[in-house]
């Protein structure tokens, strides 16, 4: 007797320990797919400003080409060159970059029109230093059809698609276009910026100049940068 609830108990202790190796390496997965800004306040502890935002979808009625060159302020202000740990900004639900969101949404582009092409890219939440943000809002315009076509990014997930009318069906893109995070380190660069902060970028065409570009509202003023 004495035997059998042995075997027993070490069954149950097997079970035990299988049970805690299937959830330890669930954690571990998880935790994988968190932003690094995340990992680092689970880690140590917040050192900057945690931004914590009520990400709301926006009520687009009409796209014209030129909404994209205006770069209008966010409502965080990010310090471009952090003088200390207490000036970082830790935006928890920033996940994607601006490529990032095209390359998630251009496929559900194409799906509404095989002939989709971006008219511009913006963020519409919190942006970090390594060209992120928590909300973004991606247009695509059809020749085919005639329309505009708005996407919406929060955090990794798209939560909004809707066909609207469209001044503009959308450009070709350059072909090795750098990132948002490359345009954000470009300011870093700039002396006159050391004490700037920005909230808000845009990638969008210049009609007039015929190229693509980013602008980035600062505390200076709006920036632009040509990509071509």
């Amino acid at each position: 007797m004495n035997i059998r609830i042995f075997f027993q108990n070490k069954k149950i202790i097997y079970v035990i320990i299988a049970i805690v190796i299937v959830l330890t390496i669930g954690i571990i997965y998880i935790f994988d797919l968190l932003p690094e800004s995340l990992k680092k306040t689970i880690f140590f502890g917040p050192k900057g400003t945690v931004i914590e935002e009520n990400l709301v979808i926006p009520n687009t009625e009409k796209i014209a080409v030129v909404e994209g060159r205006f770069v209008s302020p966010g409502t965080y202000q990010t310090p471009l060159v952090p003088k200390s740990d207490a000036e970082e900004i830790i935006a928890p639900k920033a996940v994607y970059t601006a490529r990032n969101g095209y390359d998630v949404s251009i496929n559900e582009a194409r799906k509404w029109s095989a002939d989709a092409k971006l008219i511009f890219i913006k963020s519409l939440g919190a942006i970090t230093l390594e060209g992120k943000s928590s909300q973004w809002q991606i247009v695509f315009g059809s020749k085919t059809k005639k329309k505009g076509y708005e996407i919406i990014i929060q955090a990794d997930k798209v939560v909004s698609q809707k066909e609207i009318p469209s001044d503009s069906f959308g450009y070709d893109l350059p072909k090795n276009w750098y990132d948002s995070g490359e345009a954000i380190k470009s300011l870093q660069t700039m002396p006159q910026f050391s004490d700037a902060a920005v909230s808000s970028i845009s990638f969008y065409y210049n009609t007039d100049g015929k190229n693509w570009g980013y602008g980035l509202a600062t505390s200076r003023g709006t920036t632009s940068m040509p990509v071509r």
